[in-house]
């Protein structure tokens, strides 16, 4: 999400990517098994809201597991579990793109047949408009890709304020549709998977409105929305099969509500009945049901485990005293209880204990502990000394950001209490879940602390470190490197690694470099993620997506008869 003015580390490594993601438990059992039937209505049980639903500001991955029922971009992730799921394919375009011009010209042809909810068909120029309004000011949070890459980017204002368009996308026709980068991008085929490429008819743009009602060029459109409360989808009667081998589109309608208790989630999917026979989880079950479940053979079938590439951490304000000092820092990397944070989110079965920035199933990570504790538990006398050693022997005080939900609660308190012990008070200061990663991506709002983590945009480091720990990509407004890491040295080797050659060799260096960030501490590492969801007893297709975070690929269930 986000860029305050063009950097040069993404640029061709960022093609240097293997399709390869982690695989790992699919959810076998009934639910998993049974042959998906058409019709019937899908309940989507979320204890969280939907940050946003507009294409161009969807960069939360439980938005976008729903925004592909309702719109379709150039190239998409397989439905698939596994390793298979971290392949691109194909979606609105007849292939994941033709480069040219060393990988500086992409040019993709749309496929035939493909339509709007009111039945015009989706046009090249309805693409060429849905990337050009990632430009508006007004549409903040979208990935950095469009402004970093395309030729003119870096003064374009968008649509809104520039009418004429950005004439390095083209469209000699309603099908073929040409980018001209600033830069060769050997991957990407990959990028024009995120839903910043999904098409928007002009005329349909309603700005900032939009985000409550995006135009279908999917399975389903929107029916109603109700923000923080409820989203219902029902069938695009111009939505046809036989051009998306990716969504299945089984369901008559979609329901999600909002908001809920991730303990009445849970025992509602445990029970099982009425609705909720035809329901998922959105979110993993909560640590309190894990017991009950894995000891219920009949449970433990409608229980779905997904593997992820995503690694969750407590990010530091390196811009605010006295955490601008790596002493201090590196005081609360000893400090940190990463098994009570694991605990808040199931234990176990959540993932295992992070020690790196990057999950071991990506390729080029390398393994290290920089800031080893037995079992996880935090070291509480190291953390004091080098408190001390900066000067801060009598303690601080730090305010802590996390989402205003049941489990953001509990993360904060485990936070709180395991940096008590070194003698740092944390105050917690809870946002709500639909504006939580607007507030934290604002560097003027946020606070010293932030419950956060990262999923690479596709499998690889280059779409994770540049990002967050490039200094030259903080901005204002949808800032992702939400610690304001600025290194001179680190940015001057993200350029480096970004003009290798060698997809090998790049990799490699990207897992060196997230050892060099390590020691300055701008995060601490605690979980690779793993998801499990509990799916109703009609539920049928159900598998934990790489892409997702392990949570459910919304486009492959459906319900037995």
């Amino acid at each position: 999400m986000r860029t305050r003015r063009a950097a040069c580390a993404l640029t061709a490594a960022l093609g240097l990517l293997s399709a390869a993601a982690c695989g790992g438990p699919d959810g076998s059992g009934a639910a998993a098994d049974a042959t998906p039937a058409p019709g019937g209505t899908l309940h989507v049980l979320s204890s969280i809201d939907l940050e946003h639903l507009d294409p161009a500001r969807a960069y939360v991955t439980s938005t976008q597991d729903v925004g592909r029922l309702v719109y379709r971009t150039l190239t998409t992730f397989a439905p698939a579990p596994g390793q298979a799921g971290g392949q691109i394919v194909p979606d609105l375009a007849t292939d994941t793109g033709r480069p040219a011009d060393g990988a500086r010209t992409w040019t993709f042809t749309l496929k035939e047949g493909v339509k709007f909810e009111d039945g015009r068909p989706v046009t090249s120029k309805d693409v060429k408009y849905g990337v050009e309004r990632t430009f508006a000011a007004e549409l903040p949070e979208g990935p950095p890709y469009a402004r970093l890459w395309l030729a003119g980017g870096e003064t374009y204002k968008g649509p809104y304020k520039d009418p004429a368009g950005l004439a390095s996308i083209e469209t000699p026709d309603e099908r073929t549709i040409v980018f001209r980068l600033n830069r060769p991008v050997a991957d990407f085929g990959s990028a024009v998977s995120l839903p910043m490429f999904a098409p928007v008819p002009q005329d349909k743009d309603t700005g900032v409105g939009y985000d409550n009602r995006p135009f279908s060029s999917g399975p389903y459109r929107i029916d109603t929305f109700e923000p923080k409360k409820r989203l219902t989808l029902v069938r695009n009667p111009a939505w046809d099969r036989a051009t998306d081998s990716v969504r299945k589109g089984l369901p008559d309608k979609v329901v999600i509500d909002l908001n809920l208790d991730p303990a009445v989630v849970d025992q509602r999917l445990i029970a099982g009945q009425g609705e909720d026979a035809d329901a998922v989880a959105l979110e993993p079950i909560g640590p309190a049901s894990v017991g009950r479940v894995m000891n219920d053979p009949q449970l433990k079938k409608r229980l779905v485990t997904g593997e992820s590439i995503n690694t969750r951490f407590l990010g530091i304000n390196t811009g605010h005293r006295p955490l601008d000092d790596v002493r201090v820092r590196q005081a609360i990397a000893f400090a940190l209880d990463k098994d009570a944070l694991r605990t808040t989110r199931g234990g176990p079965i959540a993932g295992d204990l992070a020690t790196t920035l990057l999950p071991p199933t990506l390729i080029g990570a390398a393994p290290e502990d920089p800031y080893p504790s037995k079992d996880g538990k935090g070291d509480p006398d190291k953390a004091k000394a080098l408190l001390a050693e900066a000067g801060h022997a009598s303690g601080l005080e730090l305010t802590l950001d996390t989402p205003a939900t049941a489990g953001g609660k509990a993360q904060g308190e485990a936070v709180q209490a395991s940096l008590a012990r070194a003698g740092i008070t944390v105050k917690i200061n809870e946002i709500s879940s639909s504006a939580f990663y607007s507030t934290v991506g604002s560097p003027a709002r946020q606070h010293d602390l932030v419950i956060d983590g990262w999923t690479p945009d596709w499998p690889g480091a280059s779409t994770y470190l540049p990002i967050l720990f490039d200094g030259r990509l903080i901005t204002p407004e949808g800032n992702n490197n939400r610690a304001q890491y600025d290194s001179p040295d680190v940015d001057a080797r993200l350029d480096e690694i970004a003009a290798v050659g060698d997809p090998a060799t790049a990799q490699s260096a990207y897992g060196e470099l997230a050892k060099r960030i390590m020691r300055d501490a701008p995060v601490v590492p605690f979980l690779w993620d793993r998801a499990a969801v509990l799916v109703g007893p009609n539920v049928t297709g159900a598998y934990g997506h790489t892409a997702f975070v392990g949570r459910l690929d919304l486009v492959s269930l459906g319900l037995r008869k």
